[in-house]
């Protein structure tokens, strides 16, 4: 069998992968970066730019590795990755004691606990839907980032069946087709299935990357970063922003801010190819695989306003804002799994 003929087999003896760890750390960084609205807080041009070239490929990556190590689908598996992804989710939705605290110093600096806030519509939107609209957070990313993992999940077991291959492929050809009209009512389909839909290729692809990495990598480093720098130019002429002056016009997940035409969906799809490829040369243990390691508590608790007490200039500010968050989220993450392991269950890590 040639290396490229499953893009499913799972080496049996999984060593971890510091390149995917390396990659994890850099792309929350870029998270810090662009939920916070540091980078155009410096008001220039090609701040403004970086922070719309920050979309173009975080999330999609994001999407990507978290199912490099899929496992086929099983009520066992899915129970894993419910208690992994989804139990967080709703600890933050509905009790979330850092936004409490943040309320008693910042009153109305954020939308309310459900605890807090408990009406049959508010539970709708915020528990069942869970789109950034109505929760007004990142976190709509832990249910889409979950049936991402199913969807991958059951194509790993159902992908010798022609009519579920068919079905899966007509759902995209679909969501890409009426991209415009799903813009508009995003917001109000539960966990971001359409956003799942969308992404569902490039997870395919990353994943089939990743497991002929073997072969790719005997290729020169140079051709990815070329490809990476070729893919952005085209993507900046070829795909208008909506709306135009919008920073993250060209490419937002959240708001479905996405191309609808196969040629700007190739091109998304090539940034985010060249990226991971440039980024599997770096197997090593770094700063960078050590944030990556910390992923989920760091962006479970990145978007709460430790430092806006600061007034410091955006060039300190910056540093100060990213390397504190990183550290924050770490400690207390490390603290309350010290406390007790039970504090797994809403995504801290040792």
């Amino acid at each position: 069998m040639s290396p490229s003929a499953d893009i499913i087999k799972i080496p049996k003896h999984y060593k971890r992968d510091y390149a995917v760890d390396n990659l994890k750390g850099f792309l929350i960084i870029l998270v810090i970066l662009g939920h916070g609205n540091l980078l155009p807080s410096f008001k220039t041009t090609l701040a403004d730019f970086l922070q719309g070239y920050i979309y173009l490929f975080h999330m999609p990556l994001f999407f990507g590795i978290s199912t490099l190590f899929i496992k086929e689908f099983s009520w066992t598996y899915f129970k894993a990755r419910f208690i992994q992804l989804m139990i967080p989710f709703f600890f933050f939705i509905v009790i979330d004691p850092i936004n409490v605290f943040f309320q008693v110093i910042h009153p109305g600096y954020s939308t309310l606990p459900l605890f807090f806030d408990f009406h049959l519509k508010e539970v709708i939107k915020r528990v069942f839907i869970g789109s950034g609209v109505y929760i007004q957070s990142p976190l709509w990313f832990l249910p889409a980032l979950f049936l991402a993992n199913m969807f991958v999940s059951l194509f790993i077991k159902y992908r010798h069946k022609p009519l579920c291959i068919g079905a899966f492929c007509l759902a995209f050809c679909g969501v890409l087709l009426y991209v415009h009209l799903i813009r508009e009512y995003n917001f109000m389909v539960p966990y971001g299935v359409f956003i799942v839909i969308y992404v569902s290729p490039i997870l395919v692809l990353l994943r089939y990357l990743y497991m002929n990495k073997n072969r790719l990598l005997t290729y020169n480093p140079f051709l990815f970063v070329m490809g990476i720098c070729f893919s952005s130019v085209l993507i900046i002429y070829l795909i208008p922003k909506t709306p135009p002056m919008a920073l993250t016009g060209r490419f937002d997940l959240a708001q479905f801010r996405v191309p609808g035409n196969i040629l700007g969906y190739l091109l998304i799809c090539a940034l985010s190819a060249f990226i991971f490829l440039l980024f599997l040369n770096f197997n090593k243990r770094s700063v960078f695989s050590k944030i990556g390691y910390y992923t989920l508590p760091i962006f479970l608790l990145h978007f709460y306003p430790w430092f806006t007490w600061l007034h410091f200039s955006p060039a300190l500010y910056l540093p100060v804002n990213v390397i504190g968050n990183i550290l924050i989220a770490i400690g207390i993450s490390k603290l309350l799994m010290k406390i007790s392991p039970k504090f797994s269950w809403i995504g801290m890590i040792v």
